[in-house]
C-alpha cells in the first residue's frame, strides 16, 4: 500500500477493484480529502461522434471524489453531480483527475474535481455533492 493512499482510502479502492478495472484507473493519491488518478481512454468508450463518451468523465470524477472522501475516513455516496466538458477526448487520451474537498458539514461534502489531458488542458470540471452516511474504520 502506498503511503500516499490512506487506509480507509485503500479499502475503497480494493472494494472497488472491478470499477476501477473497468475503467483503468490507477489511483496515485488519496489523501486528505484529496485524490488524483489517471487513466487511458480506450475504443469502446468511443461514441458516435468519435469522442470519449461523457459519462466516462462523470464516472471518473465521481470515484476520485469517493476516495477523497475515504481518505477522510467517511462513508458517502453522491447525490449530486455536475459536470461542465471544454473538450473532447479520442482514444489513447491520457487523462488526470483530481478531486479536492471544498466544504464539509455534518451530513454533506461537496467537492470538486477536473479532468486534464497529458498536455494539461482543461477536458471536464464539476462539482460533486456527497451525502454522509457515517465514518469508516
Amino acid at each position: 500500500m502506498s503511503l500516499s493512499i490512506h487506509p480507509s482510502a485503500q479499502a475503497v479502492l480494493d472494494g472497488d477493484a472491478q470499477i476501477r478495472q473497468r475503467y483503468g484507473i490507477d489511483v496515485t493519491r488519496a489523501v486528505d480529502g484529496e485524490c488524483d488518478l489517471r487513466l487511458v481512454i480506450e475504443q469502446s468508450w468511443i461514441n458516435a461522434a468519435g469522442y470519449t463518451h461523457g459519462s466516462v468523465a462523470y464516472a471518473v470524477m465521481d470515484s476520485a471524489c469517493a476516495y477523497a472522501s475515504a481518505s477522510l475516513r467517511k462513508l458517502a455516496v453522491t447525490v449530486n453531480g455536475n459536470v461542465t466538458y471544454t473538450r473532447g477526448t479520442q482514444v489513447g487520451a491520457q487523462l488526470y483527475v483530481r478531486a479536492k474537498l471544498l466544504s464539509q458539514s455534518k451530513r454533506v461534502m461537496t467537492f470538486y474535481a477536473d479532468i486534464t489531458d497529458a498536455q494539461e488542458r482543461l477536458i471536464a470540471h464539476g462539482s460533486f455533492v456527497f451525502q454522509i452516511i457515517g465514518d469508516r474504520e
